[in-house]
């Protein structure tokens, strides 16, 4: 899916653009909130987004953590925890790509995010 774009620049909210700031640094503790009880489309919209990357993000990591401790093979092991850093780094880039689409007006959908909410 491609990028949403907001019916014009009035409609931007400073909501729309911080919520990947707070994704990143709350999780799903920061979009779930500003999903839930925002008004603003483009706010709901980027919340929306924001909020998919981090269940899937949470998601993952807990996955590769129990991959790593529970399977008894040293490279899978080693390969997991290895992913959890490569997630992790992308989870800082998109939540920075995805503030600075929202300061440009638009709702940017994470990619590899499958659309939970």
């Amino acid at each position: 899916m491609g990028p949403t774009q907001a019916n014009s620049g009035k409609r931007r909210t400073i909501v729309g653009v911080i919520v990947h700031s707070l994704a990143l640094l709350f999780g799903i503790f920061g979009a779930g909130p500003v999903y839930l009880l925002s008004n603003s489309d483009f706010s709901k919209s980027n919340a929306k987004n924001a909020l998919n990357w981090q269940l899937f993000y949470i998601l993952s990591v807990v996955v590769l953590f129990a991959v790593a401790f529970l399977i008894d093979v040293n490279i899978v092991g080693f390969v997991a925890l290895s992913l959890i850093f490569v997630i992790t780094a992308l989870d800082l880039g998109f939540c920075l790509y995805a503030t600075y689409k929202a300061l440009r007006g638009t709702a940017w959908d994470y990619p590899l995010a499958p659309s939970f909410v």
